[in-house]
């Protein structure tokens, strides 16, 4: 029953990032683009190498973290939510452990 249950698992995630990268409108595809609008999905924790931070300036308009996934894309989200600020910690405390 625990092999169905993260079978499921993995198939929820990889629609979740299915739906990310149809999702163009809120992803920025190098450093020189910037975020216009939030990805809605919650992207897994796991998916994640690394992401950049988008200030707000005359061009870019909206704060912005930008996580890069393993799998090449780049989701543009909220710095502002709860998940987000998790997610930064864990790549915060990963790469601690990296260096250490």
């Amino acid at each position: 029953m625990s092999g169905c249950s993260s079978k499921s698992m993995v198939l929820v995630s990889l629609l979740g990032l299915l739906a990310l990268l149809l999702c163009g409108t809120s992803e920025a595809q190098s450093n020189q683009d910037c975020c216009l609008s939030y990805t809605k999905v919650r992207l897994p924790k796991w998916a994640l190498k690394g992401y950049t931070e988008q200030l707000p300036s005359e061009v870019c308009d909206i704060p912005a973290i930008i996580f890069h996934t393993l799998n090449g894309l780049n989701a543009c989200v909220n710095p502002e939510e709860g998940w987000v600020k998790k997610h930064l910690l864990f790549l915060s405390h990963r790469l601690r452990r990296m260096s250490a």
